[in-house]
């Protein structure tokens, strides 16, 4: 990118009042944002270094000693559970020749690197450096194991779900997550086992830029055409944080319990409070379906608690991992497994039926921007995506002006 290119703005003032205009006649985010190097560096600086964002779940590494190393947005990082029950996070990088450090998940009691053997203790402290002064050696007088520890990321962990803050310089996670806890606090997603999540244990990879798989989700605009086991809601409330999340809630038509759609005893899962004080009423159950900038989308479901996991490979691949959770004895039990795999598979079949859709969207991100075309939203399904794509640009591209 010579100097010319770089000191200009990636979204133009034009485009930055065409997105914030009223949604009637407002126009979507250019192409280029979901296929250019350069707005992906952009994003990766301002979302993925700088503020807070998902890369994992705790449920990933439940037993001391257990390492998960993972790779979000190119930051290479690794879970390790403490003996103390805490989950911490690192940069996965040993810290001798900089090597990465841990391949693969497993449990370990000291965490060694396969290079040179330099050995570090589950909470980053080094250990040893055998031979490292020559043969029979364990140290040497320039080194300080004190200061060549591994290098720790910020992170929380919220319900499950491991955020990091790479840069460390964000305001605190509790400032972060008030609303997003507020705005799930009817669900109670503490009644439901986060330590035994269904699901989760394999990635589906998509070509697409991670936005895309948000804004897929984000309006029932497109149900009764993608989506015949699903049933459109008449409307939904959108509510929007614009520095975290855009979300919608509604109630579910025609809601059937996931034990009776298994076969089981209607109450093979239990509901969580919001829903069963619904449905006593004789009213649907409600859901809330949260998308967390950049990386995590959270639904609370009349009997599961659904996290998807987005982790951001390039600016044109996404790869996605979900995980759920249940209400009381049926959350483990071996009877009411169908129900919560009925769960798993109806989750797994509607996203799937708009996978075509999102990957058409990106394969001609840049004709649109060749041709000059811009998108449009849906006045009464849509505010949730014109939220959304306020927020990247209020956060990634300076819009605050614009707003």
């Amino acid at each position: 990118m010579d100097k010319e290119m770089a000191a200009r703005p990636l979204l133009s003032e034009r485009e930055l009042q065409a997105l914030f205009k009223p949604i009637g006649v407002a126009d979507g985010l250019p192409g280029r944002v979901y296929s250019d190097q350069a707005c992906w560096d952009v994003e990766r600086e301002k979302l993925f270094r700088q503020d807070w964002f998902a890369v994992g779940f705790a449920s990933d590494a439940p037993m001391t000693g257990d390492l998960k190393p993972i790779t979000a947005a190119g930051w290479e990082l690794v879970l390790i559970r403490q003996p103390d029950g805490s989950v911490r996070c690192f940069h996965n990088i040993c810290r001798h020749r900089g090597t990465k450090l841990v391949r693969e998940a497993r449990n370990v009691r000291k965490i060694s690197c396969g290079w040179h053997c330099w050995t570090y203790e589950l909470d980053g402290r080094l250990n040893s450096t055998p031979l490292i002064a020559g043969p029979r050696t364990t140290g040497h007088e320039d080194f300080d194991r004190a200061q060549l520890g591994l290098i720790e990321v910020r992170s929380a962990v919220w319900n499950d779900i491991v955020f990091v803050n790479i840069d460390g310089k964000a305001r605190s996670f509790e400032d972060f997550s008030a609303r997003l806890t507020q705005l799930f606090a009817r669900y109670e997603p503490a009644g439901y086992d986060l330590a035994h999540p269904s699901g989760g244990t394999e990635e589906a990879g998509l070509d697409i830029n991670w936005k895309l798989y948000h804004e897929g989700g984000l309006e029932g605009y497109h149900i009764p055409f993608v989506h015949p086991a699903l049933s459109q809601p008449a409307m939904y409330k959108t509510e929007s944080d614009d520095d975290v999340f855009t979300s919608v809630t509604a109630g579910v038509p025609k809601y059937t319990r996931l034990g009776t759609l298994a076969g089981l005893a209607a109450d093979a899962l239990g509901l969580n409070p919001a829903a069963a004080a619904a449905i006593a009423r004789g009213e649907d159950p409600p859901y809330t379906i949260c998308f967390v900038t950049p990386t995590v989308i959270v639904a609370a479901w009349p009997e599961a608690f659904i996290t998807t996991l987005l982790r951001p490979v390039s600016a044109t691949r996404t790869t996605v991992r979900r995980k759920m959770y249940f209400i009381g004895p049926g959350a483990t039990s071996t009877q009411a497994a169908p129900a919560r795999q009925r769960n798993v598979d109806i989750w797994e079949q509607v996203t799937s039926e708009d996978a075509a859709y999102s990957m058409g969207v990106q394969s001609l991100s840049a004709q649109r921007q060749e041709i000059g075309m811009s998108t449009r939203f849906s006045p009464y399904w849509e505010d949730a995506v014109h939220h959304f794509q306020q927020i990247i640009a209020r956060r990634a591209y300076g819009a605050a002006a614009a707003a």
